[in-house]
């Protein structure tokens, strides 16, 4: 028979390996949330700027990209839609229109919404990043920094503004929150606590069992699929706006354009595959410590 002491080894062991799995799991998500929720320090955002700047260097002059996203602007229908392309200055004038922005996006209900009101605020003041805001239906670039990413935002907007499919592509983008799968942490649970009996034939399996099974075996290929629209809203941003502006620039600056954003989207495509690679790490790895350590029948 087994010994007590075996089944409290036991139970600490597979505690052990569950906490094991989850935190390589879910580390990279969790990471993602915090750093896109915290309040970033003046150096950090600053760190932030110069590692977009080298990332996306400028391809155009200021005067020209502005200029360029009016025609785009007007050619695309966006403006007649409503659609605003806004190059924020350090002006107070604009200051003030960037901080209404940024509260109408996060809203304004409890403490939580209000800091990340202020987050959006500091980043963007800043020139540290570039977005669509759906709620304003306004793309906001900074005039110094990363304004030829306004082309980008511009897609974002002929998502929003356009078919029945771009919209729901966008809105599927619920599944991802600030980067981080909301599937991730059930996939990892079902790959984690969840034993599959192989040795019970499918046909006498209920449907939630199956139901369980399924996301078990595939819960890293569930995490990757959950990417999808965000991955693929992403792409479409800079096709869509990449060939609205192609008639205005030069070749050179088109192809530098098309560079810019391809290594953004990497940047999407990374993130995607190591949040999967830690799921599937996370539920590797509980359990090859489940089965490298099993515990053995002692005799009476």
């Amino acid at each position: 028979m087994v010994s007590g002491v075996s089944s409290n080894n036991s139970r600490t062991r597979n505690l052990a390996a569950a906490g094991a799995g989850i935190a390589v799991g879910t580390a990279l998500p969790a990471l993602t949330v915090v750093d896109s929720i915290r309040t970033s320090s003046p150096q950090e955002l600053g760190d932030s700027l110069k590692f977009m700047k080298k990332l996306m260097p400028a391809t155009d002059t200021f005067e020209n990209v502005k200029a360029n996203a009016e025609k785009v602007l007007e050619e695309s229908g966006l403006k007649a839609k409503g659609v605003k392309a806004t190059f924020i200055t350090n002006t107070e004038e604009s200051l003030s229109h960037l901080k209404d922005i940024c509260t109408q996006e996060a809203g304004v209900k409890n403490s939580f919404q209000r800091k990340l009101g202020k987050n959006y605020f500091n980043i963007f003041k800043e020139g540290a990043n570039a977005a669509f805001f759906p709620k304003a239906n306004e793309c906001v670039v900074h005039s110094e920094n990363l304004y030829d990413s306004i082309f980008h935002e511009l897609g974002h907007a002929m998502n929003k503004n356009g078919n029945v499919f771009t919209k729901a592509l966008q809105n599927a983008r619920v599944l991802t929150p600030f980067g981080a799968s909301i599937v991730a942490p059930i996939a990892l649970g079902f790959g984690i606590f969840h034993k599959v009996d192989k040795t019970k034939p499918n046909e006498e399996k209920g449907a939630w069992e199956k139901t369980k099974d399924f996301i078990a075996n595939h819960a890293a290929g569930l995490t990757a699929l959950s990417y999808v629209p965000m991955l693929a809203e992403e792409g479409l941003a800079s096709i869509r706006g990449l060939k609205a502006v192609k008639p205005h620039v030069s070749k050179e600056i088109f192809g530098n354009l098309a560079k810019n954003y391809a290594k953004a989207w990497g940047t999407y495509g990374a993130l995607a595959a190591a949040v999967t690679g830690g799921v599937a790490g996370g539920i590797a790895l509980a359990k090859h410590i489940r089965k490298d350590h099993q515990p053995k029948a002692e005799k009476a």
